[in-house]
Protein backbone atom coordinates (compact mmCIF):
# COMPACT_ATOMS: atom_id res chain seq x y z
CA UNK A 1 0.00 0.00 0.00
CA UNK A 2 1.18 3.51 -0.75
CA UNK A 3 -0.01 6.07 1.77
CA UNK A 4 -1.38 9.29 0.32
CA UNK A 5 -1.06 12.94 1.18
CA UNK A 6 -4.08 12.50 3.49
CA UNK A 7 -1.99 10.26 5.73
CA UNK A 8 0.87 12.76 5.71
CA UNK A 9 -1.50 15.57 6.63
CA UNK A 10 -2.98 13.51 9.48
CA UNK A 11 0.52 12.68 10.74
CA UNK A 12 1.55 16.32 10.75
CA UNK A 13 -1.72 17.35 12.40
CA UNK A 14 -1.44 14.67 15.11
CA UNK A 15 2.12 15.81 15.79
CA UNK A 16 0.96 19.40 16.13
CA UNK A 17 -2.05 18.54 18.31
CA UNK A 18 0.02 16.52 20.77
CA UNK A 19 3.28 18.52 20.61
CA UNK A 20 3.27 19.48 24.29
CA UNK A 21 2.22 16.08 25.64
CA UNK A 22 4.50 13.39 27.01
CA UNK A 23 3.86 9.82 28.14
CA UNK A 24 3.22 9.54 31.86
CA UNK A 25 6.19 8.17 33.76
CA UNK A 26 8.64 8.19 30.88
CA UNK A 27 8.57 11.70 29.46
CA UNK A 28 8.60 10.27 25.93
CA UNK A 29 6.78 12.52 23.46
CA UNK A 30 3.16 11.39 23.15
CA UNK A 31 3.42 11.11 19.38
CA UNK A 32 5.48 7.94 19.97
CA UNK A 33 2.33 6.21 21.26
CA UNK A 34 0.33 7.30 18.23
CA UNK A 35 3.07 6.14 15.87
CA UNK A 36 3.22 2.78 17.64
CA UNK A 37 -0.52 2.23 17.37
CA UNK A 38 -0.47 3.28 13.72
CA UNK A 39 2.46 0.98 12.96
CA UNK A 40 0.69 -2.00 14.52
CA UNK A 41 -2.50 -1.20 12.62
CA UNK A 42 -0.67 -1.04 9.29
CA UNK A 43 1.32 -4.20 9.99
CA UNK A 44 -1.94 -6.08 10.58
CA UNK A 45 -3.57 -4.88 7.38
CA UNK A 46 -5.25 -1.60 8.23
CA UNK A 47 -6.50 0.57 5.41
CA UNK A 48 -5.26 4.12 5.05
CA UNK A 49 -8.44 5.39 6.72
CA UNK A 50 -7.85 3.06 9.67
CA UNK A 51 -4.22 4.21 9.91
CA UNK A 52 -5.40 7.81 9.99
CA UNK A 53 -7.88 6.90 12.72
CA UNK A 54 -5.00 5.37 14.68
CA UNK A 55 -3.03 8.62 14.38
CA UNK A 56 -5.98 10.68 15.55
CA UNK A 57 -7.52 8.29 18.09
CA UNK A 58 -6.71 10.45 21.12
CA UNK A 59 -7.21 13.88 19.54
CA UNK A 60 -10.83 14.34 20.61
CA UNK A 61 -10.24 13.33 24.22
CA UNK A 62 -6.91 15.10 24.66
CA UNK A 63 -7.00 18.10 22.35
CA UNK A 64 -10.31 19.85 22.04
CA UNK A 65 -13.40 17.70 22.28
CA UNK A 66 -16.23 18.43 19.91
CA UNK A 67 -14.35 21.09 17.93
CA UNK A 68 -11.64 18.58 17.01
CA UNK A 69 -14.24 15.90 16.31
CA UNK A 70 -15.86 18.20 13.77
CA UNK A 71 -12.49 18.94 12.13
CA UNK A 72 -11.69 15.24 11.90
CA UNK A 73 -15.06 14.56 10.32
Amino acid sequence: MVLSQRFTQALLWATELHKTQVRKGSGVPYIAHLLGVTSEALEYGATEDEAIAALLHDAIEDCGGRAIALEIR
